[in-house]
């Protein structure tokens, strides 16, 4: 998302209808996002906010912003592998699907575990392999119990993460902005009150 323009500075020879236009060719072809929609305050010298759309891609507006503080779930440590301790993460959230590594140390004889957290786009689920230290291959030093443990720590984990985001996500969002996450997602339906007969079975 590019930054917002700021009003340029007129010479005595610029006309309205001239910085305008100019403020049109910078802007082809990128979709328009009132500032309004996306915060309460703005600069004065602030017009308007672009969005460059890339393929396969979609604009969600209407955010709202402003309170800066939300009451999200924690992780249950009762997911805890134990002795196992994480001691390092390499993770970054690639669209919204989490991607990266986590590393383990056992606490008994220092062994590492390093689990792999990816997204598997033909089956459409997060993967956790059980990966060598250092090397692009599965582990060969831990038993399928300890494995077992281990990525269900690091599922619990990320699902906390997954969790925390998609809640703030919804928070954030207003019944526009819903719609447009709704129609990217593949769920393009109209959406029905709680008393809409339909959902009753009356039409």
């Amino acid at each position: 998302m590019k930054d917002a323009e700021e009003q340029p500075q007129q010479g005595p020879d610029d006309s309205a209808d001239a910085v305008r236009e100019r403020q049109l060719e910078a802007v082809c072809g990128m979709p328009r996002i009132r500032l309004s929609d996306l915060r309460d305050q703005t600069h004065p010298n602030l017009t308007a906010l672009y969005a460059d759309l890339q393929p396969g891609q979609a604009l969600i507006p209407g955010l709202k912003m402003g309170l800066g503080a939300l009451t999200v779930q924690r992780w249950d440590p009762a997911h805890a592998a134990a002795g196992w301790t994480l001691y390092g993460a390499d993770l970054t959230l690639d669209m919204g699907h989490p991607f990266g590594s986590m590393f383990y140390r056992n606490d008994v004889d220092g062994r590492v575990l390093r689990v792999g957290v990816k997204w598997h786009p033909p089956v459409q689920q997060l993967e956790f392999p059980a990966l060598h230290p250092s090397k692009p291959e599965l582990t060969s030093d831990c038993t399928n119990d300890e494995i077992a443990a281990v990525v269900l720590d690091a599922r619990s984990r990320i699902g906390a993460l997954v969790a925390a985001n998609a809640q703030i996500g919804s928070f954030v969002a207003t019944e526009e902005s819903e719609n447009a996450i709704l129609e990217a997602s593949g769920f393009g339906l109209e959406r029905l009150s709680e008393d809409d007969p339909r959902l009753a079975g009356d039409a």
